[in-house]
C-alpha cells in the first residue's frame, strides 16, 4: 500500500508540473481519504496547498482529517480563512473542535467567525470542556428521539436521518424533559414488531459518562462494555452528544503514547512542544536526569563511601556490582509495568492487587534463585572462594525480592494519592534499586564475609 501511494504521489506531482489540475484532482478522488491524506503528505508544501486550495470543500474535508495533526495545522494556516471555514464547517463537531484546537487562538477565533451563529455556537459549546474530557471528545450529532414512538416509526425517522448523524447504530431516546430514558441498537428495532412501542424494546440500564469525566475512564468504558458509542449526560440526565468507538482508538492511541514516555522517564511539554520541539525534549526529559543524578551522587555514592573499607578487603565483591544493579533494576521495572497495566486495564479491586503482588513475588523469587544460584557457582569458579559464592547468591535473591515488590507497590501508592499508576518511570526506579541493590549487597558482604 505505501509503495502504491509513493507511486500516486509522483503521478499526482507530473501530472501538477504538466498544468494537468483537474487530472490531479481526479486521481485524488478515486482514494479512500486515508490514502489521500498520505498521497498528500507525500507532496512538497506548495503541491499540497495548490490542491486544497481548487479541491472539492467535502473532499478535502475528508482527506484532512486523516492527515497527522502538524499536517493538518499547517494546511489551515495556509489556507485562506474563508475556504479554512468551509472546510472545517464540512468535518463532524468533534473532529472540528480538535483541530480548532491546534490552531493558534487568533486562527480558530477568525475561523469560527466566518461561520453560521448556530454551527459556531455549537463548536464553542464544545471547546467550553476540556480537550481530554468526554465533552471535549463527543458529538453532539446523536440520533435521539421520543420514548413515545414505536418500533416502526423509529425505522421511519431513521429513514430520514441526517448525513451529520454520526452513529445511528444506536438509537437514543428521551422524554419530555428530554432526558435520556434507554437506547436500542438498530437490529433490535428492525426484527422488532413494528408496532411495539420502544419502551418495551429499549434498555433502561443505560452506560453514560458526565461531560467531565476523563477521556480515558470513557475509553475504558466503551472496551469494558463492548460499546460503540457512549452517551454523554449532564446532571439532569439530558443527553448532551456521544463519544464513538473510532474517537476512543485515538484516545487509546495517545495514552498508549504517554504511558510509554512516563515509563522512560519523558514526556514532551506541550505548551513548548510547538514553538521548540528540542526546549519541549529537554525540559521533559531532563527533571528525571537530574534527579537520579542527584539520588546517585548523594546516596549511591554514599554506600560505596561507607563500605570502601570492605572493597579494598575483598576486592572480588567490586566485580559484581553491575550485575546485582541490573537486576534490581530490570526486576522492579517489569514488575511496575505489569502491575500498572493490571490498574489501567481493570480499575481495581485490592483483592485482586494482592494477588497480584504475591505472584508478582513468587516469580522474584524463583528469578532471584536461579540467577543467584548461577552467579554464585560463577563467582565460586573464578576464585575458588565459598564465601564470595554465597555473598553474591544470597545478595541477589534478596534485591531481586525486593525490587518485586517496589515495582509491584509503587504503581499502586501512585494510584492512591489520586496520580497515574504509569508515572512508575524506569530512571526512578533504577536509581531507588541501585541505592537498595548496594545497601543489601554490603550488608549481606559485611554479614557474611
Amino acid at each position: 500500500m505505501e509503495e502504491r501511494n509513493r507511486v500516486l504521489g509522483e503521478s499526482l506531482s507530473s501530472l501538477m508540473a504538466e498544468g494537468k489540475m483537474q487530472a490531479a484532482l481526479a486521481l485524488l478522488d478515486g482514494l479512500q481519504p486515508a490514502d489521500a491524506a498520505e498521497v498528500l503528505e507525500s507532496l512538497p508544501y506548495e503541491d499540497r496547498m495548490r490542491i486544497f486550495e481548487v479541491w472539492d470543500v467535502e473532499e478535502s474535508s475528508d482527506a484532512l482529517l486523516e492527515m497527522s495533526e502538524d499536517g493538518q495545522v499547517e494546511v489551515m494556516k495556509g489556507l485562506a480563512c474563508n475556504l479554512a471555514t468551509l472546510i472545517i464547517s464540512e468535518m463532524p463537531p468533534d473532529d472540528a473542535v480538535d483541530l480548532l484546537a491546534d490552531l493558534p487562538g487568533g486562527t480558530s477565533e477568525a475561523i469560527l467567525a466566518g461561520m453560521s451563529p448556530t454551527k459556531a455556537g455549537e463548536l464553542r459549546r464544545l471547546m467550553a470542556h476540556g480537550e481530554d474530557t468526554a465533552g471535549g471528545l463527543m458529538t453532539p450529532a446523536a440520533m435521539r428521539l421520543g420514548e413515545d414512538l414505536t418500533a416502526g416509526e423509529v425505522l421511519d425517522r431513521l429513514r430520514e436521518t441526517p448525513e451529520n448523524v454520526e452513529m445511528i447504530y444506536y438509537v437514543y431516546f428521551q422524554d419530555g424533559e428530554s432526558r435520556l430514558t434507554g437506547v436500542s441498537s438498530l437490529r433490535e428495532l428492525i426484527v422488532a414488531d413494528p408496532g411495539k412501542p420502544v419502551r418495551e424494546i429499549m434498555h433502561r440500564n443505560l452506560i453514560t459518562a458526565s461531560p467531565e469525566e476523563d477521556q480515558e475512564k470513557v475509553a475504558t468504558l466503551i472496551d469494558r462494555y463492548d460499546l460503540l458509542a457512549i452517551p454523554v449526560v449532564d446532571k439532569e440526565g439530558r443527553l448532551l452528544g456521544i463519544v464513538t468507538v473510532d474517537d476512543v482508538m485515538d484516545v487509546i492511541d495517545e495514552e498508549a503514547k504517554e504511558d510509554i514516555y512516563s515509563l522512560a522517564g519523558t514526556w514532551e511539554m506541550e505548551e513548548q512542544k510547538e514553538r521548540n520541539p528540542f526546549l519541549a525534549a529537554l525540559l521533559g526529559r531532563l527533571p528525571w536526569v537530574l534527579m537520579a543524578l542527584a539520588l546517585e551522587l548523594l546516596v549511591a555514592g554514599g554506600i560505596l563511601r561507607a563500605y570502601s573499607d570492605v572493597m579494598k578487603e575483598h576486592i572480588a565483591l567490586v566485580f559484581f556490582i553491575p550485575v546485582i544493579l541490573s537486576l534490581g533494576g530490570t526486576v522492579s521495572l517489569q514488575s511496575a509495568t505489569r502491575m500498572a497495566v493490571d490498574i489501567l486495564g481493570e480499575g481495581g479491586e485490592s483483592r485482586r492487587f494482592a494477588r497480584s503482588i504475591a505472584g508478582e513475588l513468587s516469580i522474584g523469587l524463583a528469578i532471584g534463585i536461579l540467577s543467584g544460584a548461577a552467579i554464585s557457582l560463577f563467582a565460586w569458579s573464578m576464585r575458588g572462594d565459598t564465601g564470595l559464592g554465597l555473598v553474591v547468591g544470597v545478595a541477589i535473591v534478596c534485591t531481586v525480592i525486593f525490587a518485586a515488590l517496589i515495582g509491584s507497590l509503587l504503581p499502586l501508592i501512585l494510584k492512591a494519592a489520586g496520580r497515574d499508576p504509569s508515572k512508575a518511570s524506569e530512571p526512578f526506579l533504577a536509581t531507588i534499586m541501585d541505592i537498595l541493590g548496594l545497601a543489601v549487597y554490603f550488608l549481606v558482604g559485611v554479614a557474611l564475609i
